[in-house]
């Protein structure tokens, strides 16, 4: 999907399902959610599996706590909640990927040319997608009725 692309930022729109999830559903279901969309993240895109799965759920752990103290219904918790998770989730992955190949950049450069651009940007996106699935939550899109 090269429209998502802005200046060479690349969303993370798994990230965004899985706190966007985290919020409505909770810290248990959304732990679930995270390491599996961290597992298929791996398989397709991953260096080795696991670094994605680790990185996702512990974002999806955080959302899900933070979800008690904030009202689902207002948009702006998810929003700051998925850019401060966004930073969690990338230095995770760089230090698991430096510890494991080392890494070519300074964690400071990776911060401000990477970490934080995709972070105002996944608190951009936020905002269109929250709200599809605050409704889809709202309408039991999630749970299926066999009639």
């Amino acid at each position: 999907m090269p429209f998502i692309i802005v200046n060479g930022i690349i969303p993370d729109l798994l990230l965004i399902m899985v706190v966007c999830l985290a919020f409505l559903w909770g810290e248990r279901k959304a732990v679930a959610v995270g390491l599996m969309a961290g597992f298929i993240q791996d398989i397709f895109f991953g260096p080795s599996l696991g670094f994605f799965c680790l990185a996702k759920m512990l974002a999806a752990l955080i959302a899900g706590l933070t979800s008690y103290e904030v009202y689902r219904d207002q948009i702006i918790g998810p929003m700051l909640t998925v850019f401060f998770v966004t930073f969690i989730h990338e230095i995770t992955v760089f230090y698991l990927t430096g510890f494991f190949w080392g890494n070519t950049v300074s964690l400071i450069t990776a911060i401000e040319q990477l970490f934080l651009p995709r972070a105002v940007y996944h608190f951009v996106l936020m905002m269109f997608f929250y709200p599809l699935f605050y409704r889809a939550e709202q309408k039991k899109f999630f749970y299926p009725s066999f009639k």
